[in-house]
């Protein structure tokens, strides 16, 4: 024991200093070791196109750290050469390479201090891989995002012969009527943007503007039914948002042209893109000649009145001549900042001619004939200019700063000139009106993403609105007189307004629920001013606009979603303009310049399934507004003068279904949107008017191609207008079919429309009553068009990134 006690101590005292020394030893080449696993090392790396090694620009890399243990993913992209270069730490990765136009990229890389050189990274162009996926189907046509729908309008082969208001009869949650008046989501009030933005060509009409604009030149059509805090508090059914194509590295475009028996368009489009500046510029013009129609209007008091029965006929002949110019220009400053430069023009007039005779029936009395002429003339020139400035950051190209500015500048000159050939006496009236509008925004966003499933979305933005109206109107009773103003309808106005507003938005993912909730704060300054009677008008409101969504894909097919949104809406000038039209001093009509803002409470369950090439959508929604901007028409039994004029008193609920399908066998592809509603409206000043019932429309398309280089498609359709105080309308029936052809390896598209072939003419029928009166008004306007269209495109065919956004102006009624 004692030996064995001696042996322990001397090999106790040798082992503790060796174990210490070897412990010490260990800890050096351990930290050795994970001083060289932790060594930066700049990599280097160049995105070339796998076919003709030309180097990518604006390509995509995201680096994520895989041994020796996972870590965050680091993002970059390719400089203006192609380049890019990015600090890692030695160890394996997996990097995955995105390029609009090209096959995404996925490949394990080794960093290591022996790592030198320049890495290569080819792309295949998506054009080569579409050629093997057609063996086995088609791209969809159809995406969904958390809050969007997304309509690819450059894999709709009939979309190169069309303007984008027949493209939006195939998009989901959309519906076009025959006249060309478009609703989203059972809707008649929402927003259009151009690439974000709003622009000119939206301003004054936008039904003709959609029916002008090209849809060659359109790449995206997105469809927001319940928008974020982010967006302004407009639009009761939501954004429609026309993304259009981008420049290329090169250049390409088109020159289109359609003539039919009634209207005729053109239009080009140029874009080109040279190292960092890229050019696009989109120009058309549409028009109609000599378009002749007919009307009929019946008013019957239902109390005793001056008559007893008023019946009014006549023809109408038409000239409409729109033009739209867009331009924009973009420079990119490094691979993470962008400053862009646009510019946009649109205007044009409207002119017709009505020959009317009016049919007066009074008690113990042979009817009063009177004949009607009157000769309206407008013109409606409206341009805008704007800057964007977006930068984005190294560390996550999620994370965005933007500052923009926008303004737009509008004029509309109307003239109407009338003659009143009565049997006692005439009357002559000449009513000319000129506003203006200047609008000035200034808008900042900043897009925080905190972890991978939560992100911040703050900013602040201002709108300065400078509206004014010129209104004159003079009247005589003889054609030898000269005319004399009238006082009580002659004034100048201006109104100023200030929209100060803020918001946060906070989107995050629990499990398979993804939410995002915000809110929107929004202050409203008005200033009216009547300069010959020196009324003042001022307002002064704030409104809280709060935004819940939640989604959850419940497969990979099927997305659920559930929002709540509350929006607002502002009068625009041509509802506040006080000016009466007298021309026919029994029908009078005019604005009100102390409306008010409109706000509507919204619930919506949305049910999406997308599967390859089939989309299929079933939502049901609910409304309410109680103070909507309501246009009504009061009847003085005593003068039978009937007024029609605009006030905050409607109060509406509404209930729908909409439901959407679309899909593809073989050559054929087709789909249909269905939406059923049920809407009561009331005049709560005048309880006897109301209307309430069901209505809704239905449309359905096809594409079918025959051969290679031929193909047929159409489109129908029945729709009925939600009801409303004045003029609810009856149902309207459409249909059209297309047969469309490619020539010279599809650089020349030409086209032959047949619609409406059985019939010369549409029959409108629309109504307003109340206990005192009822007014039908029947109108025949041209319904059988054919038409002949050719596109020609010319330079490449290939798209790349674009990081553009810009500002929204979103609260308007127009």
């Amino acid at each position: 024991m004692f030996m064995n006690k001696n042996f322990l101590q001397r090999i106790s005292s040798f082992t503790l200093p060796f174990t210490a020394y070897i412990i010490v030893l260990f800890s050096i080449g351990c930290a050795t070791q994970m001083a060289h696993a932790q060594e930066k090392i700049k990599f280097k790396g160049i995105v070339k196109d796998s076919i003709s090694q030309e180097s990518l620009p604006y390509a995509r890399a995201s680096f994520q750290k895989i041994a020796p243990l996972q870590q965050t993913l680091i993002h970059t992209a390719s400089d203006t050469t192609g380049l890019l270069v990015v600090n890692l730490d030695t160890g394996v990765y997996q990097v995955t390479i995105q390029l609009v136009g090209y096959g995404q990229l996925i490949k394990k890389l080794k960093v290591s201090t022996t790592t030198a050189g320049t890495q290569v990274f080819l792309l295949q162009a998506a054009a080569n891989q579409l050629k093997q996926v057609n063996v086995v189907g088609k791209k969809p046509l159809i995406s969904q995002q958390k809050d969007k729908l997304v309509y690819d309008v450059e894999q709709d082969e009939a979309a190169k012969g069309e303007n984008i208001s027949d493209v939006m009869r195939r998009v989901p949650m959309l519906s076009v009527d025959g006249e060309g008046n478009v609703q989203l989501n059972g809707q008649t009030n929402y927003k259009v943007l151009l690439n974000g933005r709003e622009t000119a060509m939206f301003a004054q009409n936008t039904k003709d503007a959609l029916r002008g604009f090209p849809g060659a030149v359109v790449a995206k059509i997105e469809v927001i039914t319940s928008p974020s805090a982010k967006y302004d508090a407009e639009g009761i059914g939501g954004l429609i948002n026309i993304i259009t194509k981008k420049a290329i590295f090169g250049y390409n475009g088109f020159v289109n042209a359609y003539y039919s028996n009634i209207n005729y368009q053109t239009s080009t489009n140029f874009s080109v893109r040279t190292g960092k500046f890229a050019v696009t510029g989109t120009y058309f013009l549409s028009g109609n000649y000599d378009n002749k129609s007919q009307v009929f209007n019946e008013t019957l008091p239902l109390q005793p009145a001056t008559y007893q029965r008023r019946f009014l006929e006549g023809d109408q002949v038409a000239n409409r001549f729109l033009n739209n110019g867009n331009l924009e220009m973009s420079y990119n400053i490094d691979t993470l900042q962008t400053i862009v430069l646009y510019g946009n023009i649109s205007g044009g007039h409207n002119r017709s001619k009505l020959l009317q005779t009016i049919t007066t029936d009074v008690a113990n009395a042979a009817p009063q004939l009177d004949f009607f002429t009157q000769n309206i003339r407008n013109s409606f020139p409206t341009y805008g200019i704007g800057s964007d400035f977006i930068k984005k950051f190294k560390s996550n190209p999620d994370k965005e700063l933007s500052f923009r500015f926008n303004g737009l500048f509008s004029k509309n000159d109307g003239l109407n000139t009338s003659l009143m050939d009565r049997t006692s006496n005439d009357l002559f009236r000449k009513n000319d009106n000129y506003s203006k509008n200047k609008e000035y925004t200034f808008q900042t966003d900043f897009i925080q993403p905190i972890d991978t499933d939560l992100k911040l979305e703050t900013g602040a933005k201002f709108i300065f609105r400078d509206a004014n109206a010129d209104y004159l109107s003079l009247s005589r009773t003889a054609e030898d007189q000269p005319y004399e103003p009238d006082a009580s309808n002659s004034d100048s106005f201006a109104y100023k307004q200030q929209v100060y507003s803020a918001y946060g938005s906070l989107a995050f993912s629990l499990s398979k629920l993804n939410f995002r909730t915000g809110l929107r704060a929004e202050h409203t300054e008005v200033n009216g001013d009547f300069f010959n009677t020196n009324t003042k008008v001022k307002q002064s409101y704030t409104t809280l606009i709060p935004d819940f969504s939640m989604n959850t894909q419940l497969s990979k097919s099927y997305t659920m979603v559930f929002s709540y949104t509350k929006r607002l809406q502002r009068p625009y000038i041509n509802t506040l303009n006080p000016f009466v039209n007298n021309n026919d001093p029994l029908n009078l009509s005019f604005g009100n310049p102390e409306l008010g803002a409109q706000t509507i409470h919204s619930l919506s369950w949305q049910n999406r399934i997308l599967k390859g090439i089939n989309f299929f959508s079933f939502a049901l929604s609910a409304s309410y507004s109680g103070n909507m901007i309501a246009q009504y028409t009061t009847f003085n039994e005593a003068s039978g003068i009937s007024t029609t004029q605009y006030d905050n008193v409607g109060r509406n609920r509404e209930i729908a279904s909409l439901i959407s399908f679309s899909s593809s066998i073989k050559k054929l592809r087709g789909g249909f949107n269905l939406s059923i509603r049920y809407n009561k409206i009331e005049n709560m000043l005048i309880a006897s008017q109301q209307q309430e019932g069901i209505s809704g429309n239905l449309g359905a398309f096809f594409y079918l191609t025959l051969y290679k280089t031929f193909s047929i498609s159409g489109s129908g359709g029945i729709n009925r207008p939600p009801f409303t105080l004045v003029n609810s309308q009856k149902a309207i029936h459409y249909y059209q079919v297309n047969f469309g052809a490619k020539f010279f390896k599809d650089k020349l598209n030409a086209t032959v429309n047949f619609n409406n072939f059985f019939a010369k003419w549409r029959n409108n029928y629309a109504f307003t009553e109340d206990s005192n009166f009822s007014n039908r008004l029947h109108t025949r306007t041209p319904f059988r068009v054919t038409y002949i269209g050719f596109t020609y495109n010319f330079g490449k065919l290939k798209e790349n990134l674009s990081k553009k956004r810009g500002v929204k102006n979103d609260d308007l009624i127009n």
